[in-house]
């Protein structure tokens, strides 16, 4: 009778080796992973190397054109054009969404070279692409757009001022006469070298704008390519090493931020990096509600050591020198003040920003549209008041000009200025003759009659962040005098500027005189004792001195005219903001029971009476006999220990909070075992912080190629050992039938 064979143990004995090796490998995982559990995923890092582009064929040129290398470009990227032919850089047009206006350079007037216009070759020289000379340019054809401006890593790749885009086709001096040569960029060169962008990228157009580095924004220029710590933190080698994506983040070729609309999110911002609580001190971190980041860690634009211009006279344009020459005319310091073709500019350095509410968004004065030429023309106006919850203080670089004017249609004027045609402004320094071939090529009438009208145009300082160290203090700002913050102008009541302006004064002043009472010592001879309390106090320890709090009612010296007596706890929450919000939510605050009610307010200790050890006594009597007798007050604990010990708050509500118990009861609030054997049931005082550590990882730490190889020698070698056991264990295969077992 046959009967089936049992399996062979030779192979369970593989299979168990195989099965310890599969386990083996998996704990070797298990341990991979244990160890990068609480290591976050790492981003892309700007810094990456990129493709080695010199070995591609189709970048190996030579090229006759730039447009050649674009269309070898293309060839790989295909999926590229579509974006880029999507962005501002390259259409130089954006709509506003919440104005409804069609902004960007192709569209707006300005203040400074006042609008590309019927000037395109010389503008557009900034512009991504190749050929846009007039206004009949193709923005739909792909080979125009130029690759190499924004990722050459040569540094050998530069546009000619005047050429409409292109680099130069042959050795060529700009302008005549200055000695700078222009030279011909080796496509091959360039296209086999390209990598991502950079400062040096980014700033061959934005550190040049306005007709020369340094001119427009004042934030930017070539210092900052590589700039020392002390100008800005966030790009220095010796900082954060930022290139301009680390905040102008960059998807499909859009690149967020924009000076036409910048609405909260579509940016990096600070609080990105740095959250909205950056600071130790909450009334520091309160500022960020109405100020922005910048208006205080950038104190100062155009730092680096060069200038930025501040004015641009148009009206005193074209005059001709001895030889009837154009001409220019520079200071001491080398800087052009004075241009036949363009007229007068007066430049500054470490200027301190102009502030005005921003939410983002901002209205420009659009071509056509009528002006008042009788006060300053607002080329824009940044949007936003005090009320409104999404404006902040931004700091602002006020440009200011003197610009041609249609004075028969009250519109400003576009004039031609580039070009080698007689209605040319700087070939023939005919105005007239430029306005009337400039309005016609923009579309708009033209009276015949111009005039020159003042315009400002504001430019939103970001850049040139200096250390912390450097930021402005409490003082720059609020100060009755000498403030960089005009309150009234900015929208707020006169009670709301004394408070707002209401800071400690200097420690010292001129003359020394009771009339003049800036320093606490002028108050001392009559005012003893409350002067004695004030050396105490932490007030003093800060230079908060008397006039801090106490005001003249109306204009006057002291002691003639009174200061004021106010105890209303707005007083003191001029400075002490979270206390003040605080007590505004506890029940004190409906029944009027302020901060001095409880405080001394020239010592700030509180005000006990009889024999009560804490001011709550005074008002509380019935709670302070009912816990008379309480394990708290044996203890030594008195009310403000419980009522005021809360994280979550200063502790001016008064509420107990849910972390109040466990700052004395952390280890054993919730312990069974504790409250039956009346073991001690408090943590000792004072409860020291409580830091959470990882814990301890168990285990070898085992390279991964060393567990892998490991297990794969204990598989084998089970395998081979048992394998290599016959007759131990196995059953021979026979087809006899077995004995019979015994029952």
């Amino acid at each position: 009778m046959h009967h089936s064979r049992k399996p062979n143990a030779n192979w369970l004995f593989i299979i168990l080796g195989l099965t310890l090796m599969i386990v083996a490998i998996g704990l070797t995982g298990v341990m991979t992973v244990s160890a990068q559990d609480n290591t976050p995923e790492p981003g892309p890092n700007p810094q990456d190397p990129v493709i080695d582009h010199s070995t591609f064929g189709a970048l190996q040129g030579p090229f006759e054109t730039p447009q050649a290398v674009t269309r070898a470009c293309l060839s790989c990227h295909t999926d590229v054009a579509p974006e880029i032919m999507n962005t501002v850089h390259w259409t130089w047009e954006l709509t506003n969404e919440q104005t409804g206006q069609v902004l960007g350079k192709k569209n707006l007037i300005n203040n400074f070279c006042i609008s590309i216009q019927s000037n395109e070759p010389r503008c557009t020289s900034c512009h991504i692409g190749y050929g846009w000379e007039d206004n009949t340019f193709d923005f739909s054809e792909e080979e125009n757009i130029d690759c190499l401006v924004c990722h050459d890593t040569t540094g050998t790749y530069e546009k000619f001022p005047t050429g409409a885009g292109y680099p130069a086709a042959s050795e060529t001096e700009f302008p005549v006469g200055s000695g700078k040569i222009f030279s011909p960029p080796d496509l091959a060169n360039v296209a086999q070298n390209i990598g991502r962008t950079s400062r040096e990228t980014c700033g061959s157009c934005h550190f040049y704008g306005g007709g020369g580095d340094y001119v427009k924004h004042g934030d930017l220029d070539t210092t900052l390519i590589d700039p020392p710590y002390e100008l800005d933190v966030h790009m220095s080698a010796d900082g954060a090493d930022f290139n301009c994506t680390a905040c102008h983040m960059t998807e499909g070729h859009q690149i967020a931020g924009s000076r036409y609309a910048s609405a909260e999110g579509d940016w990096q911002g600070c609080e990105d990096c740095h959250t909205t609580t950056p600071h130790d001190l909450d009334s520091l971190n309160n500022h960020s509600d109405k100020v922005a980041c910048q208006t205080c860690h950038i104190p100062e634009f155009a730092r680096g050591g060069l200038p930025t211009k501040m004015t641009w006279d148009w009206s005193v344009a074209g005059q001709l020198n001895s030889a009837e020459k154009p001409y220019t005319d520079a200071d001491d310091n080398g800087w052009v003040i004075y241009d036949s073709k363009k007229g007068a500019f007066t430049f500054e350095t470490n200027v301190v920003p102009q502030y005005t509410w921003y939410n983002g968004n901002v209205s420009y004065s659009l071509p056509g549209e009528v002006i008042d030429p009788s006060g300053v023309v607002a080329i824009n106006t940044f949007l936003g008041d005090k009320d409104d919850p999404n404006a902040r203080l931004y700091p602002v670089k006020n440009f200011t000009a003197k610009q041609p004017y249609d004075s028969g249609n009250n519109i400003l004027a576009i004039p031609h200025l580039f070009g080698q045609d007689e209605a040319a402004y700087w070939k023939t320094f005919d105005w007239n003759a430029a306005i009337t071939s400039g309005m016609e090529y923009a579309g708009l009438p033209y009276s015949g009659n111009f005039g020159f009208v003042d315009s400002q145009m504001y430019w939103p300082i970001t850049h040139m962040v200096a250390p912390a160290s450097q930021a402005l203090a409490c003082q720059d700002c609020h100060t009755g005098e000498g403030s960089r913050l005009d309150f009234v102008a900015l929208g707020y009541s006169e009670a709301e500027v004394t408070k707002l302006t209401n800071f400690p004064p200097e420690t010292s002043f001129v003359e020394p005189l009771p009339s003049t009472p800036t320093d606490p010592d002028a108050c001392k001879a009559c005012h003893v004792t409350e002067h004695e309390l004030w050396g105490t106090s932490s007030h003093m320890d800060n230079s908060v001195g008397c006039v801090s709090c106490h005001h003249l009612e109306e204009d006057g010296p002291h002691p003639q005219v009174a200061f004021t007596m106010s105890k209303a706890a707005e007083i003191c929450g001029a400075c002490h903001i979270n206390e003040y919000r605080d007590w505004e939510e506890s029940v004190h605050s409906e029944y009027n029971v302020t901060c001095v009610t409880c405080h001394n307010p020239h010592s700030q200790d509180q005000m006990t009476i009889g024999g009560f050890v804490i001011s709550c006594q005074t008002c509380h009597p019935d709670n302070t006999e009912q816990i008379a007798h309480s394990t708290h007050t044996a203890a030594g604990l008195v009310c403000n220990e419980c009522h005021m010990n809360t994280e979550f708050n200063t502790g001016h509500t008064w509420k107990i909070g849910s972390d109040t118990c466990l700052e004395c009861h952390q280890e054993s609030i919730h312990s069974a075992n504790a409250i039956i054997t009346g073991s001690d049931t408090t943590s000792p005082l004072p409860v020291e912080e409580v830091v959470v550590e990882e814990p301890e990882r168990v285990g070898i730490n085992i390279p991964v190629w060393a567990a892998f190889f490991g297990a794969l020698v204990l598989g084998v070698g089970l395998t081979i050992v048992f394998s290599r056991k016959g007759g131990n264990g196995d059953t021979p295969e026979t087809d006899e039938e077995p004995p019979a077992s015994d029952v």
